[in-house]
C-alpha cells in the first residue's frame, strides 16, 4: 500500500491478532437503507496491524480502527503506533477497494505531516499498470461542524464541551468518510447561560463533493433537567444532524416524547429559513421482533436497555442507530435461550426499516447451532428489511460443520412466504484481508 511519504508499505493484519468487532451496518443483501456516509454491508472493529516499509526495510506494528466491506473494501484509521520507527502517523487513513471482484484495485491514503498539510495519494492498480489518480479529498481531515445553533425547539442551543474521542470509522474514501466517536456538550439558553450538559455519540462526515455533516445521538444526561420544555437538556435518545453544502445548512432535531417525538427540520439559506416536514428519527431506536421462518421469534429481552454505540445517516432522509442489546429466542412465547448482539436499526423518510444483528455472545441456556430452535452461533448475522407491508428475513449462521455458513433469505408477503436463493456469506468472508499487496 502506498503510504505517500517517500515510502511504500505492505500492510496486513498482524499474525495471530483477532479483530475485535464493535459494530455492523446492513449487509447489503436487504440492507439497502444503509446509505453513505456509512458503508453498507460493513463490519467495524479494531485490530493490530503489521507494516513493512519496502523502501527502507523497517517493520513494526500499529493499532487501527478498521471497517470491512466484505470482499470489496477495507479502511483503516491509525490510532496508535506500537513499534517501529517509521510507522504511519496516528490519524492516517488507508483504504483499498477491489472493483467488482476484478483485478482492478484502488488504493487511497491520507497521511498527516509535520507541516500540517496532509499528504494524499490515490493509485489505481490494473493488469495493465498502476495509475495515479488526481485527488484532493483528505479523509484524515474531516471538519467538525459547529453544533451550536441547532434549533432544538425548546429555546436552547448546545455547544461542544470537550474534544471528540474517536471510537471507529466507516466509509469508502476518496468518495466519503465518517468518523465516529463520543463527546460532551454544554446546553445554553437564549441568554447564553449554561442549563446543563449531556454526552452523545457523534459522527462527523465529509465527501468528495465538499459536503460536511455531523450527527449526534444523546447517550446520557450529565446535568440539568431532561425534557422538551424551554431550557431543558435533550433526553437520552435524542437525534441531531447538521448538513453543510454550498453555503446551505440544514438543522435537524428529534427529541423523543411519550407521544412519539418533537421533530424540527430547518433549512437555512441566503433567502431565509424554511421549516421542512420530517420523520421522527428516534423511531429507529426501537428494535423490532424477528419472526423467523422456522417458527421461532427473536425479541429484545423484556426490561433490557440497548446501549447506544453510534449514529449515522442523513436525517431527515435516513438514520442508522447502532447499539448493543440482549435478545431472546422464543417459541410460542416460551424462552428457548438468549444471546447478545451488536445491532443497527435504520429508518428512512418513507418509513422503511432495517434491523441488523451480529451475534457476539450466547447465553448459558439453550443449544447453540444452526437447526430450528437453536441459538444463533457467535458471528451469525440476522437481518430484516420491512417496506410497504413486505418483509425480507436474511440469516447467515456461522457454522464449523456446514462449510462455514448456513444461509437463508425469505420474503414474507400477504400471498405467502418465498425462499430466495442467496450465496452472500458475511461471517465466512470476514476472514478476507485486503491489505496484502504493495502498490508503488
Amino acid at each position: 500500500m502506498a503510504a505517500a511519504f517517500a515510502d511504500d508499505y505492505e500492510i496486513s493484519a498482524d499474525p495471530g491478532s483477532i479483530e475485535e468487532v464493535t459494530g455492523i451496518y446492513g449487509t447489503g443483501i436487504v440492507g439497502a437503507l444503509t446509505t453513505p456516509p456509512a458503508a453498507p454491508g460493513s463490519v467495524q472493529g479494531d485490530q493490530l496491524f503489521s507494516f513493512d516499509d519496502t523502501t527502507t526495510g523497517t517493520t513494526g506494528t500499529f493499532v487501527g480502527y478498521v471497517s470491512t466491506l466484505v470482499g470489496t473494501n477495507e479502511e483503516v484509521l491509525v490510532t496508535s503506533d506500537v513499534s517501529g520507527t517509521d510507522a504511519p502517523p496516528v490519524g492516517s487513513v488507508f483504504d483499498t477497494y477491489i472493483i467488482g471482484g476484478s483485478d482492478f484495485e484502488n488504493v487511497y491514503s491520507a497521511i498527516p505531516s509535520a507541516s500540517g498539510a496532509d499528504i494524499v495519494s490515490d493509485t489505481l492498480s490494473t493488469p495493465f499498470g498502476d495509475y495515479t489518480i488526481p485527488v484532493t479529498f483528505d479523509a484524515a481531515d474531516v471538519p467538525i461542524v459547529d453544533a451550536s445553533g441547532v434549533p432544538l425547539g425548546n429555546g436552547v442551543d448546545f455547544v461542544p464541551g470537550s474534544a471528540l474521542t474517536l471510537t471507529t470509522i466507516t466509509g469508502i474514501p476518496p468518495l466519503f468518510v465518517a468518523l465516529q466517536g463520543d463527546q460532551l456538550f454544554d446546553v445554553d439558553d437564549a441568554a447564553v447561560r449554561s442549563v446543563g450538559s449531556f454526552t452523545a455519540d457523534v459522527t462527523p462526515t465529509a465527501d468528495v463533493a465538499g459536503t460536511h455533516t455531523e450527527a449526534a445521538l444523546v447517550t446520557s444526561d450529565v446535568s440539568g433537567t431532561a425534557g422538551t420544555a424551554a431550557g431543558d437538556v435533550p433526553p437520552v435518545g435524542s437525534v441531531f444532524n447538521t448538513i453543510e453544502i454550498d453555503g446551505l445548512e440544514n438543522f435537524y432535531s428529534d427529541l423523543p416524547t411519550a407521544s412519539g417525538g418533537d421533530v424540527s427540520d430547518t433549512l437555512v439559506t441566503p433567502l431565509g429559513d424554511f421549516s421542512i416536514p420530517a420523520m421522527a428519527a428516534a423511531t429507529a431506536e426501537a428494535p423490532v421482533s424477528v419472526d423467523l421462518p422456522d417458527g421461532y421469534d427473536i425479541v429484545a429481552v423484556p426490561g433490557s436497555t440497548e446501549t447506544f454505540t453510534g449514529v449515522n445517516g442523513l436525517p431527515p432522509l435516513d438514520v442508522a442507530i447502532q447499539g448493543q442489546g440482549e435478545f431472546e429466542l422464543e417459541s410460542g412465547g416460551a424462552v428457548v435461550g438468549n444471546f447478545n448482539a451488536d445491532q443497527t436499526t435504520t429508518l428512512d423518510l418513507f418509513g422503511d426499516t432495517t434491523q441488523t444483528l451480529l451475534v457476539t455472545a450466547d447465553g448459558s441456556t439453550g443449544t447453540v447451532g444452526t437447526a430450528a430452535g437453536d441459538l444463533p452461533p457467535v458471528g451469525s448475522v440476522i437481518e430484516t428489511f420491512s417496506v410497504a407491508g413486505l418483509e425480507d428475513i436474511y440469516t447467515d449462521l456461522a457454522s464449523t460443520t456446514s462449510g462455514g455458513q448456513v444461509l437463508s433469505d425469505t420474503l414474507v408477503t400477504p400471498l405467502g412466504d418465498f425462499a430466495i436463493p442467496v450465496t452472500f456469506d458475511l461471517p465466512g468472508n470476514l476472514a478476507t484481508d485486503l491489505f496484502l499487496s504493495v502498490v508503488p
